[in-house]
């Protein structure tokens, strides 16, 4: 395994506070927190590394993750023990043939890793923070600990309890060779999620599917969003005329949806799409272009861009368009309404935890046609649409601001 290392930890004052345990004697509650996990890039990986930031000035973390994470450390500069995991790259080239096989050797390789870093966090912590895994959502390494642990779930299998709209392949063929790995890989994240002390999520959406999943009560901690960081711009300048729609290039993102919204528009009027995304299944931009060219609609796709210019797209955008279908949680749109973007999304999933129709942003039920007459709305830049922009960013500010999720999750922590 390899550790990094970066300065030796001191421990600062807890902003959690002190506990009691006898007559005038206070103990610090500082304790010893591993953080455990395996995420991409994207949106579940920034949270993870707000919350090691703030959660930093009052506990000692240190980060376990198997190699081909992306990294956890973010301003805090924390300590990590990457542990090797040569299969944790998808098959491709000439192991495509054998990808179920494969596949199925790349969980129970991962299930071994996880033994190995439980060995290690039972000896060096007092609690331990798993997120989700990329290989599996509920990480094996909860079965092996023998301390207090929190599964902060961002998300279930999608792709096993919600085959209406997520689907590993199209092929009936390869859909029946993967049925093992469909079925391992069930048990395993249940087996899993249900060894944890405690289960956390972060919105309404998600407690209702761990409560069906798992048979898990489960303590919700939102997350929030970096408001002095995406605010709006300190001049109003001239905006061009493009709406924006944020998520990786996967069908049930959205960006399709999103496009059949901008052809139901009056050309003269018709914004251009630009899309923005970290990743993607090989060839769905073009397939993106194809229906976009079909229906008359610009469309711009912009990747790896830096979080700079993100905040500058969404300062610019006429409206910042969600119809990812039953998103888990969704900063997007608080990322949007922070910098004073106007914000249309579906009325699915944790959405509706953070836009409340008609007063921080524009809810609709999910068809092109009823989401192009909310989007004409926002076009209009009325001023009920300005008070709702306006609405927006106090809401993000007040009621999703970093530093009150990090304290409800250190609550939570400290519980343990």
């Amino acid at each position: 395994m390899k550790i990094r290392k970066t300065f030796p930890f001191h421990a600062p004052e807890n902003i959690f506070g002190k506990r009691k345990i006898a007559k005038g004697v206070l103990l610090s509650s500082i304790k010893k927190i591993a953080v455990f996990h395996m995420l991409p890039s994207g949106g579940g990986i920034r949270v993870l590394r707000q919350f090691t930031d703030e959660l930093s000035s009052s506990f000692q973390l240190h980060i376990h993750q198997p190699a081909g994470a992306s990294s956890a450390r973010g301003r805090s500069k924390l300590e990590e023990t990457i542990y090797p995991y040569p299969m944790w790259r998808k098959p491709s080239g000439y192991l495509r043939p054998v990808a179920p096989l494969f596949l199925i050797l790349r969980l129970l390789s991962f299930k071994h890793v996880c033994r190995q870093a439980a060995l290690n966090i039972n000896r060096t912590a007092d609690a331990v923070l798993v997120h989700n895994s990329m290989p599996v959502a509920a990480a094996p390494v909860l079965k092996y600990l023998n301390i207090p642990s929190a599964y902060f779930c961002f998300e279930h299998p999608r792709h096993i309890y919600e085959k209406d709209i997520i689907r590993r392949t199209s092929n009936a063929f390869t859909e029946l060779a993967l049925k093992p790995l469909a079925l391992l890989e069930k048990r395993m994240d249940k087996q899993s999620a249900r060894a944890a002390t405690q289960i956390i999520t972060f919105s309404e959406h998600m407690r209702k599917n761990v409560k069906s999943i798992y048979g898990r009560d489960a303590a919700i901690v939102r997350p929030g969003v970096d408001s002095t960081f995406f605010h709006p711009a300190d001049k109003q300048t001239v905006t061009e005329n493009y709406v924006l729609s944020v998520g990786a290039l996967w069908p049930f993102k959205g960006h399709e949806t999103a496009i059949r919204i901008l052809s139901l528009i009056n050309s003269d009027i018709r914004p251009e799409i630009r899309i923005v995304a970290d990743r993607g299944y090989p060839g769905y931009d073009a397939k993106l272009f194809a229906l976009a060219s079909g229906l008359g609609v610009k469309v711009k796709i912009q990747q790896n861009i830096t979080d700079e210019g993100l905040r500058e797209l969404y300062r610019g955008a006429k409206a910042v368009i969600c119809c990812q279908r039953r998103e888990p949680y969704g900063l997007v749109p608080l990322e949007a309404m922070a910098c004073g973007s106007p914000v249309l999304a579906i009325n699915e999933g944790g959405f509706a935890d953070n836009i409340i129709n008609g007063k921080t942003g524009l809810l609709f039920p999910g068809t092109a046609e009823t989401g192009a007459e909310s989007l004409l709305k926002i076009l209009a830049e009325s001023e009920e649409i300005t008070k709702m922009k306006a609405e927006g960013r106090h809401f993000a500010v007040n009621n999703r601001s970093i530093a009150h999720g990090t304290f409800e999750l250190g609550k939570i922590l400290e519980s343990l």
